[in-house]
């Protein structure tokens, strides 16, 4: 999933949060939760399209972040 995606992927564009920024918070920072994500790299706090696909009523998003955090978070 996140393979195809460089780490420079823009995953929150209201925000322009990479998915490097997001490995970061949770790998090295510890973030569990999208709220945690949040508060540490301020991916999700504004329209929220990128928390989940259910969240994303404009359909741009092909990545997000309860995908990054069940495939980082539990490795």
């Amino acid at each position: 999933m996140t393979r195809q995606f460089q780490n420079s992927f823009e995953v929150c564009k209201c925000k322009h949060v990479s998915l490097g920024e997001i490995i970061h918070a949770i790998k090295e920072k510890g973030a569990t939760s999208i709220e945690h994500l949040g508060k540490m790299t301020d991916a999700g706090t504004v329209c929220g399209c990128c928390k989940s696909k259910e969240d994303d009523f404009t359909n741009e998003h092909s990545l997000y972040l309860d995908e990054i955090l069940n495939k980082f978070a539990s490795a």
